[in-house]
């Protein structure tokens, strides 16, 4: 859970991350990320103890939708696609599969997702100043209009254009996961905000904030740093869909432990900090903490 607390207290089930209080990083004046890595040395520290609460997670092939709100670049949204159609599967993702349900259930290393029926491009249909019940109308406009199907056992990412205001983005929180009951009747939709951060937030982007760059692996800020927040959320929201599932007692979901915490990296061939290389691309992206017992951050499994 990529979470402010005040802002989770409000909303149950809500995932965010949050950006603390302003501090250079590098010389940049870039504000450091809430949650920045805890020294290697402090093993105490860095080995809090999830747990699971008994409520459902996301098994099987989790189908992934993709509302694109607003106008963005071409190379933006090809650098979201290409991470969706690559990440199940993957050596990072595999670190859900640790992950399991009261029946011993793992979650599996595999989701669903096609260009040609997981993805709706939405023209601003809710204005471009968007509140926490807005971005559940974005997905309820996309479901009840025919152009996304309704699937309580998928999660709908809400992606938003850099001209779109989003309450608290960048000031508590850089992205966030949520579930609703509301969005259509008697089903339980999972879904996550995932707003564009070149507007004025290149604090959630680590190449910016954590490794003091100018550049990022694909040549995007917006779409390189969004790759990043999904694998956040995206995680989360297979363990922990409704807030009841996977977490510490704090309320750290499995993604929240490992924020902006990337192990080891390469350099890009245009200059820019990368951990992961998926179908032609390159990404930075966090890692997750895996939940063999042995309590460590890991973008792979042994």
């Amino acid at each position: 859970m990529r979470r402010f607390s005040t802002f989770v207290v409000a909303i149950l089930g809500v995932m965010s991350l949050s950006i603390a209080s302003a501090e250079t990083v590098n010389g940049t004046g870039i504000r450091r990320p809430y949650g920045y890595p805890i020294p290697a040395d402090n093993d105490a520290a860095r080995s809090p103890k999830i747990t699971y609460h008994g409520g459902p997670i996301l098994l099987g092939s989790v189908p992934v939708y993709i509302i694109y709100y607003g106008a963005f670049p071409a190379i933006t949204t090809s650098i979201v696609n290409d991470f969706f159609s690559n990440i199940g599967g993957s050596p990072q993702y595999n670190v859900n599969t640790t992950y399991f349900d009261g029946q011993g259930n793992h979650i599996q290393n595999a989701i669903t997702f096609s260009l040609a029926t997981s993805v709706y491009n939405d023209n601003y249909s809710q204005g471009k100043n968007l509140s926490g019940n807005g971005v559940q109308k974005v997905v309820q406009v996309a479901i009840q209009g025919g152009h996304l199907p309704a699937d309580s056992t998928g999660i709908y990412f809400v992606v938003t254009a850099t001209d779109v205001t989003i309450a608290g983005f960048c000031s508590s929180f850089c992205a966030y996961h949520a579930n609703s009951t509301s969005i259509v009747a008697g089903m339980d939709i999972k879904y996550s905000l995932i707003p564009d951060p070149t507007q004025a937030c290149a604090g959630c982007d680590g190449n910016v904030a954590i490794y003091g760059q100018n550049i990022t692996p694909n040549g995007d800020l917006g779409g390189d740093e969004m790759t990043d927040s999904i694998m956040h959320e995206l995680s989360e929201a297979v363990t922990d869909p409704d807030g009841t599932a996977w977490f510490t007692r704090g309320g750290a979901e499995n993604g929240d432990l490992c924020n902006f915490t990337y192990g080891s990296t390469y350099i890009a061939p245009n200059g820019a900090v990368a951990n992961a290389h998926l179908g032609t691309r390159d990404y930075l992206i966090q890692e997750i903490w895996e939940n063999t017992g042995k309590g460590f951050c890991a973008n792979t499994l042994p």
